[in-house]
């Protein structure tokens, strides 16, 4: 990691803490700003909520924005552990306010792996003050350790980073996010605005108010983050922030009018635009990553759920897998997606192969999509012609090696 690349005042690392069952695997992170800093974040939107996000959630509306940390664990999902479960965040978080000399309010906690199991207090007490121990240092900036620390079924870790100026100033902005099963976010803002297991840790030493943070995420999220699918499943614990030290020197963003706030708006949505693909490239078991646009709709609301419909159905996502140019698959998911349309209007393209117009099939050389199929990324293009409004969704296709990785998970 580059001094230029990563965001000034802040340090990260992971370390392995035992509480995964994989030997020696990485499964603590903390993220942490050694100056006072804002934060926005998304929230899980299932009504079964992880401890850590209820936890988080809180925290966030009880200081308006403020935090210094976040400490993540992988292994344990701490989610439907009731009372306890609840009091295992409260502890650990503990924790990290008293070693980093910092207000417990301003600590965040977010944890991912198996439902229904506690974290193991004694293992996670050690590996907290290990990170402790190691982000005081204020030049120790080992993002893609952290990064590594929160993957679960994840075969590579995720980051993204851009330098972008506001005024002249160079800001940074770096982030890292988990997820490959249970992936098909739902989340909102803190009040229930519309604007994972899919966890998400952004840093910026933009200088930007935490109400801005927060719209600016809310946004971005609703057109990345929640416009991901892997298996149509929304976790208990899925959670992206933002955090904002204000150490580049650029001026503070105060309103969402000015061009600064557009201009790390954009910056924002880049860096999940990046993550998200990743994601979806690394899907549990896929072995390809798949854009579904959906165009000329009347409304982008229901473009999208169009989209989510066919992004998430199992026989569709196995015709991917298999190379198999059956666009009536899509046709059908279309038909069961709940938005209205007029099926002698559509146009269906897999890449830039017109294989449906009007709702029925068009002469078209199958040999060629079979081999248009076979790349590793590939796009389904889909027109209503209908409006002018249009949205997208990122997926994969589904192999046998998912259900391997999900029929023992637990076990």
């Amino acid at each position: 990691m580059t001094s230029s690349s990563w965001p000034l005042g802040f340090s990260a690392t992971g370390l392995a803490a035992g509480l995964s069952k994989k030997k020696g695997k990485k499964d603590m992170a903390l993220f942490m700003s050694h100056v006072p800093a804002n934060g926005g974040a998304v929230f899980t939107n299932n009504q079964v909520k992880a401890a850590p996000v209820v936890l988080t959630h809180d925290r966030l509306i009880k200081t308006r924005g403020h935090v210094r940390a976040v400490i993540v664990n992988s292994g344990s999902a701490n989610a439907a552990t009731g009372r306890p479960g609840m009091h295992d965040a409260l502890t650990s978080t503990g924790w990290v306010a008293d070693g980093l000399n910092i207000s417990k309010d301003e600590v965040w906690v977010a944890s991912t792996g198996v439902i229904g199991t506690r974290i193991n207090l004694p293992k996670y007490k050690k590996g907290a003050k290990r990170l402790m121990d190691r982000v005081k240092d204020g030049s120790v900036t080992e993002g893609a350790l952290a990064a590594e620390a929160i993957m679960t079924t994840d075969t590579v870790p995720k980051k993204a980073e851009i330098t972008f100026l506001i005024d002249g100033t160079p800001v940074r902005i770096w982030g890292c996010v988990k997820g490959a099963g249970m992936i098909h976010p739902d989340m909102r803002g803190p009040r229930g605005q519309l604007h994972a297991t899919m966890l998400g840790f952004i840093l910026t030493d933009a200088a930007i108010r935490p109400a801005m943070i927060q719209r600016a995420l809310e946004w971005v999220a609703d057109k990345t983050f929640n416009c991901v699918s892997v298996d149509g499943d929304t976790s208990t614990n899925d959670f992206v922030c933002v955090i904002a030290n204000g150490v580049s020197g650029a001026k503070e963003i105060t309103t969402t009018e000015e061009r600064a706030y557009f201009a790390f708006r954009s910056a924002l949505h880049e860096i999940c635009e990046r993550l998200t693909t990743q994601m979806a490239m690394d899907g549990e078991g896929a072995s390809k990553m798949v854009q579904i646009f959906v165009e000329s709709a009347r409304t982008e609301t229901a473009a999208r759920q169009m989209a989510a419909v066919i992004a998430s159905s199992p026989l569709c996502k196995t015709a991917f897998h298999g190379a198999d140019p059956n666009w009536g698959r899509i046709l059908a998911a279309m038909g069961r997606s709940g938005v209205k349309f007029d099926p002698t209007r559509v146009r269906i393209w897999l890449g830039d192969m017109l294989v449906c117009k009007g709702g029925v099939e068009v002469p078209f050389d199958e040999k060629a999509a079979i081999t248009y199929l076979k790349n590793k990324r590939l796009i389904v293009r889909v027109d209503l012609g209908l409006g002018k409004r249009w949205s997208h969704y990122k997926t994969c296709d589904f192999t046998g090696q998912y259900v391997g990785i999900n029929a023992g998970y637990r076990t």
